[in-house]
């Protein structure tokens, strides 16, 4: 059997944990992930500690709080955050997140994916967890691996991803539905297939994962398509009917015809394409997954042409209902929307544009401006198409070189406008702001006095 090698990170962590089981009678195991990375020589994360008490049944039950308590007395640590409900607490030590648990049983209402525990045995505990090579448990005392599935180093080895127990496969998924998106994660991020009964549980279930609450769906999209080629996640969920119950608007893009003269794929593969083109940056992988969303309510046919009139705009709007109904974070919603809103813009670019249309589109994209250039490159694919933007990168980081791409800070503040021209505050300021703005566009170098001028021209004092 491999030999375990515990990270350097951990190692007094590990030793603070052994040393107290040791003192108070009790046996520590690390269990889950963290166990199968130790084995996949991946850098392991989530360390959670299994603890159970040799002393009367009544202490086992919460013997993970207890243990947390300890240790946080023994080394003058912050009070753990206590669990009761699930017997579990978490404490950081040495600036790690630890979570300490109970070996447990867990019960399911059927309308919910949180279970009520109670107290089980290690066996029991390894039977509930989800996949075989999530079920592993290193015993600290010892560092032995204990194997209770007993198939999970094998499916380590063979990169398989299996149930716990087969036998009631279809129970496992139903009871947390989560498990399905994870299984497409970890089949992902491991580069390991899912075992036969596995994935045909997976796609009988799928249904389930309307009881799981959009927060947990949205932190597992996040993982997945920030992975090497998230286009594979995408059409495994598609394959196993899941993808038409969390992203039903990308579903739906499936088949549907582009004008060969831009892109010779459906809607939906040439979405997943620019998907895998882009770095693994959480905010610019979500616009390329959305950025063509809004082409399904925006296609016109006419005889057999399929022509595309302002996805963009409709795409930006679809993408903020989706990700509102993700619960994504507001300023992330703006971000992904002005994205996709602008990624057209680029591709208008012509050797023609005045210094002006430059500036005009760089204070268009704003902050986004590098993700708006990125998707774009990622999307047009064709030579010509990077020709243009290479051509527009380049006037862009001239007129920067020149200070004349877009003046820092503003001309006047209303203050001054108000003492210049000797006028209480009002509408008259944000007029006379947007046409310095204006001017400034058209002209970086533009002087006060032509400012005042042009002001005074506008008739709004």
């Amino acid at each position: 059997m491999k030999s375990i090698v515990l990270p350097e990170r951990y190692l007094s962590i590990i030793s603070k944990i052994v040393l107290s089981a040791k003192e108070n009678n009790f046996e520590a195991y690390i269990v889950g992930g963290f166990v199968r990375d130790l084995f996949l020589d991946r850098e392991p994360k989530d360390l959670d500690i299994m603890v159970c008490s040799k002393n009367e049944i009544a202490d086992r039950q919460f013997s993970g709080i207890n243990f947390s308590k300890i240790l946080a007395k023994k080394y003058s640590l912050h009070n753990p955050v206590v669990f009761e409900r699930f017997g579990t607490s978490k404490l950081f030590i040495d600036s790690e997140e630890v979570e300490f648990v109970m070996p447990r049983k867990e019960y399911y209402e059927f309308d919910s994916r949180n279970p009520d525990t109670t107290l089980g045995s290690l066996e029991e505990d390894a039977l509930r967890r989800d996949f075989t090579i999530n079920a592993l448990f290193l015993r600290l005392s010892d560092m032995t691996i204990l194997d209770f599935t007993s198939k999970g180093i094998k499916d380590i080895k063979n990169k398989t991803i299996r149930v716990t127990d087969p036998k009631n496969a279809e129970i496992i998924f139903r009871q947390d539905p989560l498990r399905i998106l994870r299984a497409v994660r970890q089949s992902l991020q491991l580069g390991f297939s899912i075992e036969t009964i596995t994935y045909d549980a997976m796609k009988t279930s799928a249904k389930r994962i309307d009881i799981v609450s959009p927060e947990r769906i949205r932190d597992e999209l996040n993982k997945i398509i920030i992975e090497h080629t998230p286009s594979k996640a995408f059409l495994m969920m598609d394959d196993i009917n899941l993808l038409q119950e969390i992203l039903p608007e990308l579903a739906r893009l499936k088949n549907l015809e582009q004008p060969t003269k831009y892109h010779f794929d459906d809607v939906f593969t040439h979405t997943l394409k620019i998907l895998d083109r882009t770095r693994n940056d959480v905010t610019l992988r979500m616009s390329a997954l959305l950025h063509d969303i809004g082409k399904f309510k925006t296609y016109k046919k006419t005889g057999n042409k399929i022509s595309f009139l302002g996805h963009e705009s409709e795409s930006a709007k679809e993408s903020e209902d989706i990700l509102k109904r993700l619960k994504y974070p507001k300023d992330f919603i703006v971000r992904v929307s002005s994205i996709i809103k602008n990624h057209m813009y680029p591709k208008m670019y012509t050797n023609d544009w005045s210094d002006s249309a430059i500036r005009k589109f760089f204070k268009r994209c704003g902050n986004e401006f590098d993700l708006i250039m990125e998707i774009s490159k990622a999307d047009y694919g064709k030579i010509n198409d990077e020709n243009k933007l290479s051509e527009l990168n380049a006037r862009i980081e001239d007129l920067k070189l020149k200070n004349m791409l877009y003046p820092k800070g503003e001309m006047f503040s209303g203050k001054e406008l108000m003492e210049i021209f000797d006028k209480p505050a009002g509408k008259w300021i944000k007029i006379a702001k947007n046409k310095i703005e204006e001017l400034q566009i058209e002209n970086p170098k533009i002087t006060k006095d032509r400012a005042i001028k042009a002001i005074k021209e506008l008739n709004i004092l």
